[in-house]
């Protein structure tokens, strides 16, 4: 999201520029024009009687000011394309989790293990680094699994297009019998990604 803010920003100020350019361009073009009207007004009470010499290009516009105007266009323009095109392809790009299998926690002396492996079918790079999983007890109340290290898998924790990972997570505890007996087996689990993706599966008990 601050992303796409800071896009929004930055076209607004090019844009801002370039309607800056125009605007300078016309004051040039109205200054002009307000010294040939006072050059001619001069002319005419100064020489009354003698016919007023103007010039054929009095109304025409300066050059300069043309290229100015076009190359504020062009650029206005582009960056408008630019931010149109960035913000379809963001839009295009998702993230999207399957569950392979069937996660299932373990318990350790201390710890309490949620293992899991995770496809990545979206379109888009997926991080799992940071990432954790919520399991609701029967209790109503929510485990924190945490720490996902590789089990195996070649891919590490980001996950490109089409590929898989098996992950542990850990929740350490100094009474680990009372907190697994209160995990029922099918208890509803969310996994949570640092950038704010979400997915909800089941886990089990061996």
């Amino acid at each position: 999201m601050g992303l796409v803010l800071a896009e929004e920003e930055e076209l607004r100020r090019a844009v801002e520029l370039a309607r800056f350019i125009v605007r300078e361009a016309e004051r040039s073009i109205r200054w002009r024009a307000q010294r040939v009207l006072l050059a001619l007004i001069l002319n005419r009470g100064a020489c009354k009687g003698k016919p007023m010499r103007t010039k054929k290009r009095t109304g025409a516009m300066p050059p300069i000011v043309t290229v100015i105007i076009i190359v504020a266009s062009v650029v206005a323009a582009a960056l408008a394309a630019y931010f149109i095109y960035s913000t379809t392809a963001r839009g295009v790009r998702q993230v999207s989790l399957t569950v392979i299998g069937q996660p299932t926690l373990y318990k350790g002396s201390n710890t309490i293990e949620l293992r899991v492996t995770f496809k990545n079918d979206g379109t888009a790079d997926v991080d799992l680094a940071g990432s954790i999983i919520s399991v609701q007890t029967k209790n109503k109340t929510v485990v924190e699994f945490t720490g996902p290290k590789v089990v195996t898998g070649s891919a590490g924790l980001t996950l490109t297009p089409g590929v898989s990972v098996a992950l542990k997570y850990t929740y350490n505890t100094t009474n680990v019998d009372a907190v697994f007996d209160n995990i029922p087996d099918g208890a509803m689990a969310t996994l949570q990604t640092k950038d704010g993706y979400q997915t909800s599966f089941a886990v089990a008990k061996p």
